[in-house]
């Protein structure tokens, strides 16, 4: 009786193991499900013939495949990216197909022909078929968008490219897009896998700069379980990840020779570099910078017309004496011209006009409103390494912070009404992608530490004015 219950007992822990490493494949597979995608394709050789046990690999990583007899391959999990496809076996030239590009959740086939050769030469370049508009595994509505086109559109939010997506619409509201009528903040938004969306606002607390996107999506329709919380749709951002050889980009924009009758002082620097790591194989790096300030927030039209004023020093010192004898100082501050154009008061009928009418040496900022300067730092970086025939770890980290300064308005002279705002946003996250066997999957989730970390803070501060 005794041995029964113990075979009993010992097979329920098995199938209870079984059963909860079957529970943490899937959640590793739907946690990688959009930022991973799938090659297939054929090798065959000139007359059309397929040539079996071909090697097939991903130029620069681990991940490749054996043809079957009949000329077929497939690499699953292959991470987010443009890639070069190399097929080789004996007797035949080695190919290569350049410009493979990987999207998230979908099918891409590659097929290869192989020329025959007696004496071994350099591989052969085949040129890949363009990526369908339609892939044939799409079973949702929605949109996907390469980061090369976002390198080459006049923007620099990437939410401001999922609005030219059918159903996405701006809201104007920091919470996010609105997608199909829903509001604002109800889509759920992932940067690399990981959740980003606020709990308790929906507002979205991390952002990708435009140069690290390799990738962008918006699901409008027929979600999948996996996203049972979101209630209009779902975004995801997938990160760049470096390259075969070292790249890099650097560009610049700024408004600051058009005069201050038009610029607010914007001035915006990007910068990233990738690439593999020396003597260390199959391992990537990337990483990528945006700085951006102005001097004030874009107004309206004719605003370098409008004269607005603000403290600079003092006027005079007025003694004030009491019934009982005590005299106080009232300070008289000075105020100086700051937005607008100078020279429209005061004339040169004596010193104190002519003093008005220079604006007493300061210089007029025309379209620029004074204490009213914004600053933005966005940092992302990752590490990328794959190994075996089909696993890959990722490291990524994203930190944004924001600072900025309000014009207290008609409160100008006042000090207490000074105001302005600090916020700091991070993200790290390094998942396991994927694995060759059930119990490599299973060493992973229990050997590797797997952290999904969302800080943020923001927070309003008192700034002291500046006479």
């Amino acid at each position: 009786m005794t041995h029964r219950v113990r075979g009993a007992f010992g097979r329920f822990l098995a199938l209870g193991y079984a059963s909860a490493v079957a529970l943490l494949v899937a959640a590793s597979s739907l946690a990688a499900q959009q930022t991973t995608g799938k090659i297939e394709g054929s090798v065959t050789d000139q007359q059309g013939g397929p040539v079996a046990n071909a090697q097939v690999t991903i130029v620069g990583t681990s991940f490749g495949a054996l043809t079957n007899d009949k000329g077929y391959y497939f690499i699953n999990n292959v991470p987010l990216g443009t890639y070069t496809v190399r097929a080789r076996f004996i007797g035949y030239t080695a190919a290569e197909v350049p410009g493979v590009r990987v999207q998230g959740g979908f099918t891409l086939t590659v097929n290869i022909k192989l020329t025959p050769s007696a004496v071994a030469i350099g591989p052969v370049t085949v040129e890949a078929a363009a990526n369908p508009i339609v892939p044939r595994d799409k079973v949702t509505s929605g949109s996907t968008v390469a980061g090369e086109l976002v390198a080459h559109l006049p923007v620099d939010d990437v939410r401001q490219v999922l609005t030219f997506q059918p159903g996405v619409v701006e809201s104007g509201s920091a919470a996010g897009v609105s997608i199909r009528g829903g509001r604002p903040g109800e889509a759920n938004v992932y940067i690399d896998g990981a959740p980003v969306r606020g709990t308790n606002s929906g507002a979205q607390r991390i952002t990708v700069s435009t140069n690290a996107l390799e990738e962008a999506s918006v699901t409008t329709g027929a979600l999948g379980v996996e996203f049972s919380d979101a209630q209009s749709g779902v975004i995801s951002y997938t990160t760049k990840a470096g390259s075969e050889k070292i790249t890099g980009s650097v560009s610049s924009e700024t408004d600051e020779p058009f005069g201050n009758s038009m610029s607010v002082g914007f001035n915006r620097f990007e910068g990233s570099l990738g690439g593999p790591v020396p003597n260390v194989k199959n391992l990537r790096w990337f990483g990528s910078a945006v700085v951006q300030g102005q001097s004030s927030d874009f107004r309206g039209k004719d605003a370098d017309t409008v004269p607005v004023f603000i403290v600079a020093g003092i006027d005079a010192v007025v003694p004030d004496t009491a019934a009982d004898g005590n005299v106080t100082q009232t300070v008289l501050p000075r105020f100086v011209q700051y937005s607008g154009q100078c020279g429209r008061f005061g004339s040169a009928a004596n010193p104190l006009a002519q003093a008005i009418q220079s604006n007493y040496g300061f210089d007029c900022q025309g379209r620029r409103l004074a204490m009213n300067w914004s600053t933005l730092i966005q940092l992302q970086g990752n590490l990328q390494y794959t190994y075996g025939s089909g696993s890959s770890v990722r490291l990524t980290g994203v930190a944004n912070g924001n600072q900025q300064r309000f014009n207290p308005g008609r409160n100008i002279a006042d000090p207490d009404f000074d105001r302005g705002s600090f916020g700091d946003h991070h993200l790290q996250r390094d998942p396991p992608q994927s694995a060759d066997t059930l119990c490599e999957i299973a060493g992973h989730i229990y050997g590797k530490r797997r952290l999904e970390l969302v800080h943020h803070r923001q927070r309003e501060i008192p700034v002291v004015a500046i006479a």
